[in-house]
C-alpha cells in the first residue's frame, strides 16, 4: 500500500522525500490510518509505529527533526537553533526547518502547503497556511537556505505538496481581496464579483518562491487536493478539525 507520494523533480534528482498519504499505517477511527501527529488525540504507540513504517518505506537514513508549528515565520535548523527569526513577536514554534550538511527535516499538515526545497547539502521543509502566505515564509525558506548554506536559488528544487485547493478552499471576501493584492489577481477570486470567495493557496506559494529566484522549472506542483479525497488525505476543515495529520520530509545525506 502506498505511504507517500513523490515529486517527479526531487525523485529524479536522487533525493530521499516524500508526502505521506493517510493509507498505509495502524491508527484507527478518525485518524485512520497513517496518522503521524501525537497531538490530535491518537494513540501515541499507533503513531510511533506509523513513524517507523513511513521511514522504512522511505528508506531513510536518519529520524525526522521537525518543529512546533505555529502559523508564523520562524525558521529553525534540526538542532532547533534560530536561522531566521520571526517578523513579528512569536513566542515559541516555528514553521520552517532546514537540514545542513545531513539529516532529514519535515512538517506536519492537515490542508495546509507542504514545500520541500532541495539545495547542494542543504534542504528545508515548509509549512505555510494563509498566514504563513501572507507572511511569505516559503521565499524566507530560500532566503534562510541562502544565508546559512551558501546555496544558490537558481540551483534548487521546490516541490509543493499536496493541500487544499481552490476548489475547496473558501475565504472571507475581506482575505481574498488582501491576498489578490499581495499576489496577483489569480490569487483569490474577486470579491466584488462573489461573497463566497475561493483563495488558491498554492498559487501564492509558487509566488513566493518564485520571487526568491527559483526558476519556474525547477518548480513543481504534486497534485492533491487534501479537502476532495478523504481515502487519500486528512483535511483539517473537512474534517471538521478531528483529523490525523501527514508529513512532508526530506533528507540530506553527506556525499
Amino acid at each position: 500500500m502506498k505511504l507517500f507520494a513523490t515529486s517527479r523533480l526531487l525523485s529524479a534528482a536522487g533525493v530521499p522525500h516524500g508526502f505521506s498519504m493517510r493509507t498505509g499505517g495502524v491508527s484507527s477511527g478518525a485518524f485512520s490510518s497513517l496518522n503521524l501527529s501525537v497531538s490530535v488525540g491518537d494513540d501515541e504507540a499507533a503513531v510511533r509505529r506509523n513513524h517507523a513504517l513511513l521511514r522504512a518505506a522511505a528508506g531513510l537514513q536518519a529520524p525526522i527533526a521537525s518543529a512546533h508549528q505555529v502559523h508564523g515565520d520562524r525558521i529553525v535548523d534540526a538542532r532547533m537553533r534560530e536561522v531566521f527569526a520571526p517578523t513579528a513577536r512569536q513566542e515559541e514554534g516555528a514553521d520552517a526547518i532546514v537540514a545542513l550538511g545531513e539529516g532529514a527535516v519535515g512538517v506536519r499538515v492537515a490542508d495546509c502547503v507542504p514545500i520541500l526545497v532541495h539545495a547542494e547539502r542543504a534542504a528545508a521543509a515548509v509549512h505555510s497556511g494563509w498566514r504563513g502566505a501572507r507572511l511569505g515564509i516559503a521565499g524566507r525558506a530560500i532566503r534562510a537556505l541562502q544565508h546559512a548554506a551558501g546555496a544558490d536559488p537558481a540551483q534548487m528544487l521546490a516541490a509543493i505538496g499536496p493541500c487544499i485547493g481552490r476548489c475547496c478552499y473558501e475565504v472571507s471576501p475581506e482575505l481574498a481581496a488582501e491576498f489578490r493584492a499581495l499576489f496577483g489577481p489569480e490569487a483569490a477570486d474577486d470579491p466584488a464579483r462573489t461573497t463566497k470567495p475561493h483563495l488558491d493557496l498554492r498559487h501564492c506559494v509558487e509566488r513566493s518562491l518564485l520571487q526568491a529566484g527559483i526558476p519556474p522549472e525547477r518548480i513543481e506542483q504534486v497534485e492533491g487536493c487534501t479537502s476532495c479525497d478523504s481515502s487519500a488525505w486528512f483535511s483539517h476543515r473537512r474534517d471538521k478539525g478531528r483529523t490525523g495529520r501527514h508529513l512532508a520530509f526530506i533528507e540530506v545525506r553527506a556525499s
